[in-house]
């Protein structure tokens, strides 16, 4: 049980965003927690030193604090180890203790390096570390790619897993050009000669159902998304054969990484000579990094077009129409497809 004591006239502190005092005189107050003991060590700052309220004694007032991102930034070097909690060896998180062997933990990390330090029987806050913890950025080993995103130091592994600028390689025949997907489109533009069109989620867009083996880019306006629409015939060739048609997101990481943006969409083509006729089909957008090609037939989900909604004029592709939206968060109710 944590005792506080207070006396008139001490100085303030700041404790969890309230103003309480401490004595004049260094104390120790100790938390239990199941299996060590926490230590919070407090001293009164001496004269001309700066305390929680300004400086002692020197008649001035600290600065207001600045946001660490307006402040000049300096690039350093140091070992990784610094960063690591040497109990779950992962990038520390804050808040972080030290024991009395000087071992520097999460918070969370208490109890086991107690069972394996023999001076873990009681912790220490350590500010000054949570300081850097926070601050420490990574820049994302994609910025060759064109990932301008500088991650804290423990959440930098977290976004390499979902970077969207993780590189592709080109699957066209005889190329093996790779970069990220976004720079990708304007490589499949120009030298493959395939169809580029921006879209915006949760917008209904009309594209030209692209022919046999034939492929379609959808680059989002809003992020940089690149989906890949594709087609193939279903059954046997010839003109009465129907045609299916799939889309996917260009990411060299899984959908199901931590962190990865996941959408749903909408593929339909209706009877352009007026007749009713609708094929349609909505569903999650897999990921595909374009290692294994990707061939509309061979998805898990795609649409079916019928022979009977694919004679809209000779020698010309009926249109499909594309509706891509961000997946609704977990539990909430699916989107409903577009009239």
């Amino acid at each position: 049980m944590v005792e506080q004591q207070q006396k008139r006239g001490s100085p303030l502190e700041s404790n969890n965003g309230r103003l309480t005092q401490i004595a004049k005189k260094p104390r120790e107050q100790q938390a239990i927690v199941p299996s060590c003991v926490v230590k919070q060590e407090q001293a009164e700052p001496e004269e001309g030193e700066v305390s929680p309220v300004g400086v002692r004694g020197a008649g001035a007032v600290a600065p207001p604090p600045v946001a660490m991102e307006d402040e000049p930034q300096v690039k350093l070097q140091c070992g990784l180890s610094l960063f690591h909690c040497r109990a779950c060896l992962r990038p520390l998180r804050s808040p972080t203790f030290k024991c009395e062997a000087g071992h520097v933990v999460c918070g969370a990390c208490r109890n086991s390096h107690a069972l394996a330090c023999a001076g873990a029987a009681a912790f220490v806050p350590s500010p000054d570390v949570d300081v850097y913890v926070r601050g420490a950025r990574l820049a994302c080993p994609n910025a060759e790619f064109g990932c301008e995103r500088c991650s804290v130091y423990y959440q930098a592994g977290d976004h390499e897993r979902a970077c969207q600028w993780a590189p592709c390689r080109c699957r066209a025949p005889g190329c093996d050009a790779s970069d990220s997907p976004a720079r990708l489109a304007a490589h499949f533009a120009a030298s493959h000669a395939w169809p580029v069109t921006g879209v915006s989620y949760a917008k209904v867009h009309r594209i030209a159902l692209p022919r046999e083996r034939g492929l379609h880019l959808l680059v989002s306006r809003e992020d940089s998304q690149v989906f890949l629409v594709s087609s193939s015939a279903l059954g046997g060739a010839g003109a009465a054969s129907a045609v299916v048609a799939s889309l996917a997101c260009v990411r060299a990481n899984s959908d199901a990484a931590a962190g990865a943006p996941r959408f749903r969409c909408t593929l339909w083509v209706q009877d352009a000579r007026g007749g009713g006729n609708v094929a349609r089909v909505t569903f999650a957008v897999p990921s595909s990094d374009l290692s294994r090609g990707f061939v509309a037939a061979e998805q898990g989900m795609f649409l079916s077009v019928p022979p009977e909604l694919l004679r809209d004029a000779p020698g010309e592709a009926p249109d499909l129409m594309v509706r891509i939206d961000k997946a609704a968060p977990a539990g909430a109710n699916s989107i409903t497809p577009p009239a």
